[in-house]
């Protein structure tokens, strides 16, 4: 019976590790949102979520853009540039 509570257990962390590791559909359509802002040439981006900074990270390098994040109080503020990331 311990070996059964003990897989289970097991199972289940793996799993709630797994779906912690995936952004929500909130986030990738924040994502989508912040990807057109900067396609139209904004450069700046603030969010209170550190997961979303760390999304647009992940973006921006797969993309070529570099990242300079910027913790404040109750928000990060992200500057995104296409030219640091080509020197």
């Amino acid at each position: 019976m311990k070996k059964l509570i003990t897989i289970v257990l097991g199972c289940l962390i793996t799993v709630s590790v797994s779906l912690a590791n995936q952004a929500s559909e909130a986030d990738q359509k924040w994502l989508g949102a912040v990807e057109k802002k900067i396609a139209a040439g904004e450069r700046q981006v603030s969010t209170p979520s550190e997961a979303r900074v760390n999304l647009l990270k992940e973006w921006a390098v797969k993309s070529g853009y570099s990242v300079e994040v910027t913790k404040a109080e109750a928000n990060y503020r992200v500057e995104v540039s296409k030219g640091l990331a080509q020197k």
